[in-house]
């Protein structure tokens, strides 16, 4: 019998994967109902159960038994998603993005990541939103004009990012306010300009609701509106939109044209363009239907030639450690109690696949 086998951690490993508990039981040949007891911690399986469980899982055994020393609450795990998301995707969600945490956590201990620059603000308005988002580009010294590389921006002030397949359709991103901010992005079918929205939107969520509980109406509005201000700052943009107009009508080639130098999709900028008073209700209206017509509501047709950012600080730290600490890939999955089969999963690609960059191991760093 294992004594100490944590029910929780059972349960994430199998979200993780996105499997219903009888999923999981067809697997390792029990009912759904006694896997239930030992994820409620009810009683402790066999150790052949457990071997059983990691092998369907692809953690190794220990990973049952490490209690995690920094859970997550509520009020700091945020989600970009349709308020319509049902809980079990949800929940889903939250699995990989833990499951990430831990990956960072582990990577943290050995390298020196950059320091944690998010700004903390009350916001209550509009306009005290529109003001945080002016704020947030002023300390990182991004100007007015158009951002080149959102997950640059995000991993520069602290946060670590990575994109994964394992999200439902209906989630762009999930976020966790912690020491070391994470944020998980749908890598499944987003285009490059709804991603960068989503970091933004994250970002917004990392500033204006530190210690909020999010995830309503109103919270996932208050980050769109950061992300809009923050993508598309109010002091440049009004023009930016003023110059899509031909008299009464839209410019769609100046829309287009907006669109590949912000990085942000037309349907954004239509959006925009109306808080802002650049266009009226009948021009956003019209703007919507057109897209729509042409099959533009969810795909745009310039998303075919704007590339993906990629986040850096995840891969190219593992071939820091790789190269400088003989640190392989199972190393640290060992150090995370998992197979490397699921880190393959949790970070998209292999490791060697991505460029160093200025991140420095902490062990090399003080040796010299």
């Amino acid at each position: 019998m294992t004594a100490d086998f944590l029910g929780q951690n059972l349960r994430l490993a199998r979200l993780f994967h996105g499997l219903s508990l009888q999923d999981l039981a067809d697997r390792v040949n029990k009912s759904k109902q006694y896997l239930s007891r030992l994820e409620s911690g009810l009683e402790p399986p066999h150790e052949s159960l457990e071997t059983a469980l990691a092998e369907a899982l692809d953690v190794l055994p220990r990973f049952f038994r490490e209690v995690d020393p920094m859970p997550i609450s509520d009020e700091q795990c945020h989600f970009r998603k349709q308020l319509t998301t049902k809980v079990a995707l949800k929940q889903v969600a939250r699995a990989q993005g833990e499951m990430f945490k831990r990956l960072v956590s582990v990577l943290d201990q050995n390298l020196d990541f950059p320091n944690y620059d998010f700004l903390h603000e009350e916001v209550s308005t509009a306009e005290e939103i529109e003001r945080v988002a002016e704020i947030s580009r002023s300390h990182w010294g991004l100007g007015l004009g158009p951002i080149a590389n959102m997950s640059r921006v995000a991993e520069n002030a602290g946060a670590v990012l990575v994109k994964t397949n394992g999200l439902a359709d209906e989630i762009d991103a999930i976020s966790f306010a912690t020491r070391r901010p994470v944020i998980t992005l749908n890598a499944e079918g987003k285009s490059a300009c709804r991603t960068r929205f989503g970091i933004a939107h994250e970002i917004g969520h990392l500033t204006i609701h530190v210690g909020i509980q999010t995830g309503d109406r109103a919270t996932e509005s208050q980050a769109n509106r950061f992300a809009s201000a923050f993508l598309m700052p109010r002091a440049h943009f009004i023009k930016e939109c003023q110059r899509a107009l031909r008299g009464s009508r839209l410019n769609w080639q100046a829309l287009s044209d907006i669109k590949m130098r912000w990085g942000v999709s037309k349907a954004a900028i239509l959006y925009r363009g109306r808080q802002l008073g650049a266009f009226s209700e009948e021009q956003y209206r019209s703007g919507v239907i057109t897209l729509r017509r042409h099959g533009e509501a969810i795909q745009e047709r310039e998303d075919r030639d704007m590339v993906q950012e990629r986040p850096e600080v995840i891969l190219d730290s593992m071939n820091v450690l790789a190269e400088q600490c003989g640190m392989s890939r199972k190393m640290i999955a060992d150090l995370m109690f998992v197979k490397p089969e699921l880190l393959d999963q949790l970070i998209g690609v292999r490791s060697d696949e991505s460029r160093l960059n200025n991140i420095v191991n902490l062990q090399y760093h003080r040796s010299l």
